[in-house]
């Protein structure tokens, strides 16, 4: 089996890194694929402003949601949410008008592979469950299956204490 590790040295994942404006020092691990990096760089409408909310475009609220996750201490409510069935280990995580889907590799850590826009999951009620398909199969393919964190909010993002 293979590990987080091996999927970095492969290119499968790499770390997200977070960018020099953040001022808080990382916490926590967030590991995201090339492909997602590549899509959110290079689709229009997530950068144009009249498509964003509070001045922001969703490229922005992306960016600073990732940026949360690694640096904040607690994570919001509603910001990551397990996929049904539950006993899948996928979850997703909930920036402004997009949607992101992963896995727990460990407590306090996510690895992020693919992607949807809100809109489009409202259109087509299929969508999420192709998603929560599409990480199962990317750990299949690379050999992570043993890396599938499983347990509710509590167990994989315990809060601090």
């Amino acid at each position: 089996m293979a590990t987080i590790g091996d999927a970095v040295a492969a290119g499968k994942l790499v770390v997200f890194t977070v960018p020099d404006w953040e001022t808080r020092l990382p916490i926590r691990p967030l590991w995201v694929t090339p492909e997602l990096l590549q899509w959110a760089d290079n689709t229009p409408d997530l950068h144009d402003l009249r498509l964003g909310v509070g001045g922001r475009t969703m490229f922005e609220h992306l960016e600073q949601f990732l940026c949360d996750f690694r640096c904040s201490k607690q994570l919001h409510a509603g910001d990551l949410k397990r996929m049904l069935p539950n006993k899948k280990g996928v979850w997703k995580m909930h920036p402004f008008g997009l949607r992101i889907y992963g896995w727990a590799p460990a407590a306090h850590q996510f690895a992020a592979v693919t992607w949807a826009r809100v809109e489009d999951t409202k259109a087509d009620k299929s969508l999420n469950d192709a998603k929560r398909d599409e990480v199962l199969e990317f750990v299949r393919a690379n050999g992570l299956l043993r890396t599938i964190m499983y347990g509710d909010i509590n167990a994989v993002f315990p809060r601090s204490t």
